[in-house]
């Protein structure tokens, strides 16, 4: 019985082992291919715009000149981030019903809306892709058409905030010279009073009569100082004023998304290599087993 267990041992079985774990490789191969096929497939679908974003610019002296940097400016970037912001990305999940659609809440769906959505944005050929990655092609065709066609709107509302803040900022830059000339000017005007003198001093008006006061003339040097300062800072913020006055040329859609008519992934290799391995693993263990249990009843 001991000579017969030894020409049968363990290793006799053990093409049990083999037989099953070449079998559960294979077997999750093709399980692993048949998964990739139910799921879920990638579809992408580009919308093409024109875009237009008022230039960056550059202080050359008293000129403005659009800056020559390839990198994207402060405009630009704050189009780019409006474009997938909640106010833009609303509408589409109530144009299309999309928190009903994929059964989510309102933050939920803006959420996988927003990861759904990628921008391309040439700015030296100023060019912007709208690009849509669905499981439904249709869907993501509709999504990046919606989008598309609302960046220009979006354009112009991120300009025209920039163009307030602007002149918000030329106007506080500008407050303090304001104000010292309104102070010299008052000040002028009490020495005029003080002599019994009425007079409003503006420029265009001849005061060279009353200047051989020494008082007066003390106060009109002064205010006139004032007065050739905030000359020269509006005359410098001409510029400026200038750049947000252009107009900038309007952003269209050049061409509409379509429906793709393949996939763009996800591949079958991964799945196939994953269940491959779950197979070598199943049948490694299994082979084991029985090639155990068949040494154990078979000796």
């Amino acid at each position: 019985m001991k000579r017969r267990r030894g020409r049968r041992g363990f290793w006799w079985w053990s093409w049990l082992l083999a037989l099953i774990t070449v079998g559960g490789v294979v077997g999750g191969f093709f399980y692993g291919e048949k998964q990739w096929e139910e799921a879920p497939k990638d579809y992408y679908s580009s919308a093409k715009l024109s875009i237009h974003i008022r230039e960056p610019f550059v202080a050359r002296g008293a000129k403005l000149e659009a800056s020559d940097s390839s990198l994207a400016n402060l405009n630009e970037e704050a189009v780019l981030r409006d474009i997938k912001s909640e106010q833009a990305l609303s509408p589409v999940l109530a144009e299309f019903e999309l928190t009903q659609k994929w059964g989510m809440g309102t933050a939920d769906a803006l959420t996988e809306l927003r990861s759904s959505v990628s921008l391309e944005h040439d700015r030296l050929l100023k060019v912007l892709f709208v690009i849509v990655s669905r499981h439904d092609a249709n869907e993501a065709a509709q999504i990046a058409n919606f989008i598309a066609n609302g960046v220009a709107g979006r354009v112009k509302i991120v300009d025209e905030q920039q163009k307030i803040e602007g002149a918000e900022n030329l106007k506080e830059e500008l407050s303090p010279f304001v104000q010292s000339e309104i102070e010299a000017r008052d000040d002028l005007k009490a020495a005029f009073a003080d002599k019994g003198i009425t007079i409003d001093p503006k420029p265009g008006v001849d005061v060279s009569t009353y200047l051989l006061d020494a008082v007066i003339n003390e106060a009109y040097i002064k205010w006139e100082g004032t007065l050739d300062n905030l000359t020269g800072v509006k005359r410098s913020q001409g510029a400026f004023e200038n750049h947000w006055r252009r107009d900038v040329r309007p952003t269209i859609v050049t061409e509409d998304a379509v429906a793709p008519p393949t996939f763009a992934g996800p591949e079958v290799e991964p799945f196939q290599m994953q269940w491959a391995l779950y197979g070598l693993t199943l049948g490694l263990v299994g082979g084991s087993l029985l090639s155990l249990l068949c040494w154990k009843l078979f000796p």
